[in-house]
């Protein structure tokens, strides 16, 4: 295949152009082994991480994610480009509905474990292609993105989170995940003594 076939081929996918089956499941962590799966965790540093369990032969299922701050349903939920967008959402070459932040950079996407064989014009999508699963990840420091809100009051910072681009759209996982993530306390802030036993420095 060609570089240009491959484009084209990759903007199709992104948009879901090429694969529109309707198999069930779409939003939700697929529990049969199949498909992948989508998982935030909080560091406690205002550190993210997030997590791809790729089942499929495909590298093209890619989360993207915003603050809180910037949930809008109608940028979540669309199915074309809107005339005007509010940062973090934006058109992306080749997909049909607004996108937020890729996670990190290089951005994480579905990954395959070595020898396996990835999903193209002359191989069949698989989405049991990969029984035990192939874990992908990357993690996002909160504190330096730019424009990012500050803190709640106890030292947080709520993000979501989705796969809402892959070949298989029944695959994708376009529901947003929330996650809380902790640590995120501005410098000099008050300190948490809620696991401090103040009694074991009593002489």
């Amino acid at each position: 295949m060609t570089k240009t076939s491959m484009r084209g081929l990759l903007a199709a996918v992104l948009a879901g152009g090429i694969i529109t089956g309707g198999m069930s499941g779409a939003g939700v962590a697929h529990a049969d082994g199949g498909g992948v799966e989508l998982e935030g965790v909080s560091n406690g540093d205002c550190t993210a991480t997030i997590k791809v369990t790729n089942y499929t032969n495909s590298t093209f299922f890619q989360p993207d994610w915003w603050f809180a701050e910037e949930n809008d349903p109608d940028m979540v939920n669309r199915t074309d480009i809107p005339a005007t967008m509010e940062p973090p959402w934006r058109e992306e070459s080749g997909i049909a509905w607004p996108i937020a932040r890729w996670v990190g950079d290089p951005p994480l996407r579905s990954g395959l474990a070595p020898g396996v064989p990835e999903w193209d014009s002359n191989n069949n999508y698989n989405r049991n292609a990969q029984p035990d699963g192939f874990l992908t990840q990357q993690t996002i420091d909160l504190n330096a993105v730019s424009g990012a809100p500050g803190p709640s009051a106890d030292g947080t910072k709520t993000i979501y989170f989705r796969i809402k681009t892959g070949p298989q759209e029944g695959d994708r996982l376009p529901n947003p995940q929330q996650l809380v993530v902790t640590g995120c306390q501005k410098p000099g802030g008050p300190l948490d003594f809620g696991s401090l036993d103040l009694g074991a420095l009593v002489p």
